[in-house]
């Protein structure tokens, strides 16, 4: 299948002078869509513009089989960004957005005569093949197949069965409509089972071959050391890949960084950019 334009939102900053010139190109990871940025969006808009963008099989790019590369998704995206015209962008993503975003970052890098320039790039919460540590945890895991198979042909699973590996506990307890948040948005935008096993599929098998890239952008990983989806060693040894990039490692969040922690998650992407702009 060739590369597709997705379905996308550009949101202006809130504030009466951004921090951040630049926008942030804003990718979630598997089965989420934008909606799922939740309160992050407002807090990173305090700061600078965003663009948000659906993979394909997700929220408002719809598809009924998606992708099942992670190249793929990310030719997607590099099309997507074409057709907006616009010139500097960060990039930024979670889980399997973090993968999109690395081989976006590969793919900016091999261009010579690219109209867009990436100013950063920013990888939470992700992972590859090709490392000694694991990539993600068991349980959760089959509890994840389980949900999918179990729910076909009947509605999208529940985040019930699930909610624990994704946030900490201190933010199921205070805030304890938001597994039903997450159930709701995937009734609403529809879901679609091949498709998040495609997208489950190109995740467990992706690796990042960085060995003969050449990438340059100033790179900052997020990782919670709480995780208990992904193990964070593994972001570690993907970090350790790029040079010259920064590491933040945080404690007593889950795998869900921006819903565990949105203005925490918010304030740490804006003091890195504006360390970029105030070194360039």
């Amino acid at each position: 299948m060739k590369p597709t334009i997705l379905y996308y939102k550009l949101k202006e900053s809130t504030a009466k002078v951004k921090v951040i010139s630049s926008p942030i190109v804003l990718i979630r990871g598997l089965g989420r869509s934008m909606g799922f940025w939740l309160e992050f969006e407002d807090e990173i808009l305090k700061y600078c513009d965003i663009i948000l963008i659906d993979l394909l099989g997700t929220g408002g790019s719809k598809s009924r089989v998606g992708r099942s590369c992670i190249k793929d998704f990310a030719e997607d995206v590099k099309l997507t960004l074409e057709q907006l015209s616009i010139k500097n962008v960060h990039l930024c993503g979670m889980s399997l957005g973090g993968m999109v975003v690395i081989e976006l970052a590969k793919l900016f890098s091999k261009e010579k005569n690219i109209n867009i320039n990436v100013k950063s790039i920013c990888i939470m919460a992700s992972s590859s093949a090709g490392f000694k540590q694991k990539r993600i945890n068991k349980k959760p895991m089959v509890k994840l197949l389980l949900a999918i198979f179990l729910s076909f042909g009947i509605s999208p699973p529940k985040h019930k069965i699930l909610s624990r590996y994704l946030v900490s506990k201190n933010t199921l307890s205070k805030h304890e409509n938001i597994v039903d948040k997450w159930d709701e948005l995937w009734k609403i935008e529809g879901f679609s089972h091949l498709a998040i096993l495609r997208q489950l599929y190109a995740a467990a098998r992706y690796k990042a071959n960085l060995e003969n890239s050449i990438i340059n952008y100033p790179c900052l990983f997020i990782v919670s050391k709480h995780d208990e989806l992904v193990p964070w060693t593994n972001s570690i040894s993907l970090w350790h890949s790029f040079p010259n990039s920064k590491l933040c490692v945080l404690e007593n969040l889950g795998h869900d960084l921006t819903t565990d922690d949105p203005i925490l998650l918010a304030q740490t992407l804006c003091n890195f950019y504006k360390d970029i702009t105030d070194k360039g």
